[in-house]
């Protein structure tokens, strides 16, 4: 298994799947560009490191805590 440097923020993209949500719908949304977003699910982007607004969107949207 490969390593990634936030592992917790790969939920990001299993929740986005389950509940059938594409990137860009989802990252228009949470007003992030949608490279940043596919970043975080990577888990190459701390979910730390975004704006207050934008995590709030995200986590509302997908029902986690990040």
């Amino acid at each position: 298994m490969e390593s990634v440097p936030f592992p917790g923020a790969v939920v990001v993209r299993v929740r986005r799947q389950l509940l059938g949500i594409g990137v860009e719908e989802l990252a228009a949304e949470a007003g992030l560009d949608a490279a940043l977003l596919q970043m975080l699910e990577r888990g190459e982007y701390d979910p730390r490191s975004l704006h207050p607004k934008a995590r709030a969107v995200l986590e509302r949207r997908l029902d986690i805590t990040l």
